[in-house]
């Protein structure tokens, strides 16, 4: 007799070139045929409510749908059924069992009630689920978090954004998978990466207010969560400590590639940047506040984490001369920090600045293991005195 896995196996590959060619209805049927044979898989149950919507049989969707959140839920798969519940709303807004379901999906494992005995049953044992961010977070911070994160549904082979968008929003993989998609010098998509379930991405466009550096495409069909500055905004402002966590995260994520980017830290080894990355804390400033004044001692090294710095120095008549401007991702500060010699240059927000800040016990510790950081340095401060000069003297400051 052949194997049970194999038929099924089979079966699904039949329903799903069945889907592949447009033939929903009888997509639909086989995968229904393949349901009735075995225990509900969430992925089955996935795959018929999206078939229900193409067939635009909504009410059809949201019932597979929820049968799928179920599953994915009592697997212990939360961010999964947290997504398809999420999908749910966005076809029925006013679904206040969903809903309801959104707000007890903190159980990150675990077994539950049978939801053919009991759907959609309240649980008493919270967990926050570990998924990166998330796990994080408190339970009611997670619970914000489900609020006001948004479900999105990805075809295979559909962008998700393309490189040179506005980088606004962080995402994370609930299912299925994507690839990061560059373009070589001759015009050639080339795939960078292949991110697959729990991972997160967009964070690197998200923190530094940038462009996207490349594209994102569905390698298969997929879920992804999506979170906005402004969602993430509105959890700080309900849950402060939620701001902690994001710096957490910005230091791994951001500052760790900035700095191996950076020729002042690059000598660093992965475990020495990460020890500074402990190391680091967030300073604001409103617009307008002076950050660096010309002439004064330094002991503090700053990247920008959001907004922008006026660079400007006072030419000979006491005129103030700019020099450059600044944004999110950039260092300054560094040749006080590392030498004897007081500011070169003093520094103004431009807007509502937030910055991380290098100390001098740190720097000073980085210089005492790696030396050849000093020569990187001494470089820096040739080059930035040198383009002060070539500045000032564009501009008629120096006679």
């Amino acid at each position: 007799m052949p194997d049970k896995a194999a038929v099924i196996s089979a079966a699904r590959d039949k329903a799903e070139a069945l889907f592949a060619k447009g033939m929903y209805r009888e997509a639909l049927s086989a995968y229904g045929e393949i349901r009735s044979r075995g225990p509900k898989d969430p992925r089955i149950l996935l795959r018929m409510g999206d078939i229900h919507r193409r067939l635009e049989d909504l009410a059809g969707a949201v019932d597979r749908y929820k049968e799928a959140a179920e599953s994915f839920a009592k697997l212990g798969f939360t961010i999964k059924a947290v997504a398809v519940c999420k999908m749910i709303m966005n076809i029925d807004p006013s679904r206040e069992d969903v809903q309801q379901r959104l707000s007890e999906l903190c159980a990150g494992g675990g077994k539950q009630e049978d939801p053919a005995e009991k759907p959609f049953a309240r649980r008493t044992d919270v967990k926050v689920p570990r998924a990166p961010l998330f796990s994080d977070f408190t339970e009611p911070e997670f619970i914000e978090a489900v609020k006001k994160v948004s479900s999105r549904r990805l075809a295979a082979g559909s962008i998700l954004f393309n490189e040179g968008e506005s980088g606004d929003s962080i995402f994370i993989i609930a299912e299925g998978s994507v690839d990061v998609i560059g373009k070589a010098k001759d015009g050639r998509e080339v795939r960078l990466a292949r991110l697959d379930e729990g991972s997160v991405f967009g964070e690197f466009g998200f923190f530094l207010n940038s462009r996207r550096l490349t594209a994102v495409k569905a390698h298969e069909d997929s879920t992804v969560l999506e979170l906005t500055g402004d969602d993430l905004n509105g959890m700080i402002s309900k849950h402060p400590r939620v701001e902690e966590v994001l710096f957490g995260f910005y230091k791994e994520r951001v500052v760790d590639r900035l700095m191996a980017l950076c020729d002042v830290f690059a000598p660093l080894s992965v475990a020495d940047r990460r020890e500074v990355l402990q190391r680091l804390t967030l300073e604001k400033s409103p617009k307008g506040g002076l950050l660096l004044r010309e002439h004064d001692r330094g002991d503090i090294m700053y990247l920008i984490k959001k907004g922008r710095v006026s660079v400007w120095v006072t030419d000979r008549a006491g005129a103030r001369k700019e020099l450059a401007e600044l944004a999110e991702g950039d260092f300054f500060g560094e040749i006080a920090l590392a030498t004897a010699r007081p500011r070169v240059a003093s520094v103004t927000a431009l807007s509502d600045v937030e910055l991380v800040v290098f100390s001098r016990p740190v720097i000073k510790d980085i210089l005492g293991k790696y030396p050849r950081v000093k020569a990187v340095l001494e470089n820096v401060i040739k080059e930035r005195v040198l383009d002060a000069v070539r500045a000032m003297e564009r501009r008629g400051a120096l006679i």
